[in-house]
């Protein structure tokens, strides 16, 4: 042991050297950097001051009374087209429609299915097949593009109907 603390006090001495060395050289390109190079403040245009509104009331009315919001007619709702919400979920219908990618088609005699790729897994897609977490069906499947018919829910308990595709992306 008594032989080993010179040649450890050694090694210490000769890595503390090294690094003040290193550290020297790199205190010294700092300054030159920040000599070259320093920041100019930016100068940005005054705004002109927004004019003061107070909401003066009056005959208008108030805007955080709820009970003015217009309600709902359930016997409206009830004869308003709706999802069929009971029945059971396809597996595509657990991923965002923006996240699924058209790959292609495959066509045999009149029947046409999409080949539709989601999270690194490629699905075969017919007519008539649920995708997309918005109770989205399949209505038709061209050659570059799948036509879906979705259901969104709107206030109040109603939905609509919108359309959307799936388009190939063409390989650059």
């Amino acid at each position: 042991m008594r032989r080993l603390w010179p040649l450890s006090a050694l090694v210490l001495l000769l890595t503390t050297a090294c690094q003040q060395q290193g550290s020297d050289d790199l205190q010294t390109w700092m300054a030159e950097i920040r000599q070259r190079h320093h920041a100019k403040p930016v100068n940005l245009p005054q705004g002109s001051p927004m004019p003061e509104f107070r909401y003066q009331a009056g005959q208008r009315a108030d805007p955080f009374d709820l009970s003015k919001l217009s309600t709902i007619d359930p016997a409206a709702l009830a004869n308003s087209p709706q999802p069929d919400l009971r029945r059971p979920r396809e597996p595509l219908e657990t991923f965002p429609i923006d996240s699924l990618r058209l790959i292609g088609n495959l066509r045999r005699g009149k029947e046409v299915v999409a080949l539709i790729q989601a999270d690194k897994l490629i699905h075969i897609v017919r007519v008539g097949a649920h995708l997309g977490q918005d109770l989205g069906k399949v209505i038709a499947i061209s050659d570059k593009t799948v036509d879906i018919d979705e259901w969104v829910e709107e206030g109040g308990g109603r939905w609509v109907r919108r359309q959307t595709q799936l388009v190939l992306q063409e390989k650059k």
